[in-house]
């Protein structure tokens, strides 16, 4: 199975949704938001239901894969949105000018290119911005992940038809960088406890454990970062949040942060 499909069956979509669903809500009523490009859509969960609730949706993503998997999704969903293969920095020559909004979301942005590519992303997110268009950053807080030296995420467990899976994310730290290892380990239906295999065994052919890693390296970017460069960027009315209730962002204690900032109308 293609890692898209894994990241479908890691996150519990429904109950993701249902929580994020009204910050969005609020915030696109609040900024007159119609057009949205979502880039790094992944498989296009949120680019759905923006769609579903009206709102003019395209979904940029450099995975093929995941993209294939977002057409999938949309299709069951019964909507039609604009899916194009692009990355970070290529979004004012992929799709044109004159949108509301811009989000990255889900822990997309640290996939840029040093800081540097930081610049050039958001300088590009502002290009395909109108005046007081919107953007929205949601990553890891990576400045309490740093600051903790944090070595693991919570484990995510699923019972899926492929059997048992566990998906881990072990972190280490590199210049400027979190290197992230994904850990699939996928135990085959029907290779449950038994007495058989109630001791200990090394063989997956013996327990039906198989294992499937990847590595990617994220560029730091802490909060205090990400405020500096969409300054320099030209966006103003920075807020930042904790959380999709909107708590107040704290820096030391929050898994995530999410910051909201206008273009400049200039």
């Amino acid at each position: 199975m293609e890692p898209a499909s894994d990241y479908d069956q890691m996150v519990d979509w429904d109950r993701r949704l249902a929580r994020e669903a009204p910050f969005f809500r609020d915030v696109f009523a609040r900024f007159g938001v119609e057009r949205v490009i979502d880039v790094g859509c992944g498989s296009a969960k949120h680019a759905i239901m923006f769609r579903q609730w009206g709102h003019e949706v395209v979904g940029v993503d450099p995975s093929e894969s995941m993209l294939a998997q977002a057409r999938e999704n949309a299709s069951a969903a019964g909507v039609s949105t604009t899916l194009v293969e692009g990355g970070f920095g290529e979004l004012e020559r992929l799709v044109g000018t004159g949108y509301d909004a811009v989000l990255t979301l889900g822990n997309g942005l640290p996939h840029v290119d040093g800081v540097a590519g930081l610049h050039a992303t958001l300088t590009d997110f502002a290009a395909v911005l109108r005046p007081g268009g919107l953007v929205v950053l949601h990553l890891l807080n990576h400045a309490r992940l740093i600051d903790g030296c944090v070595r693991m995420m919570p484990a995510v467990f699923r019972e899926t038809p492929e059997g048992d899976r566990v998906f881990l994310k072990v972190l280490d730290y590199v210049d400027d960088g979190i290197m992230f290892d994904f850990v699939t380990l996928t135990r085959e239906p029907g290779a449950g406890p038994s007495a058989d295999n109630a001791f200990a065994h090394d063989d997956p052919a013996e327990t039906g454990w198989h294992v499937r890693a990847r590595r990617s390296v994220h560029t730091a970017l802490p909060a205090d970062l990400l405020f500096e460069a969409l300054e320099k960027a030209g966006f103003e009315a920075i807020e930042s949040y904790g959380d999709h209730a909107g708590r107040p962002f704290d820096r030391s204690a929050d898994e995530s942060v999410i910051i909201v900032a206008r273009r400049s109308q200039v």
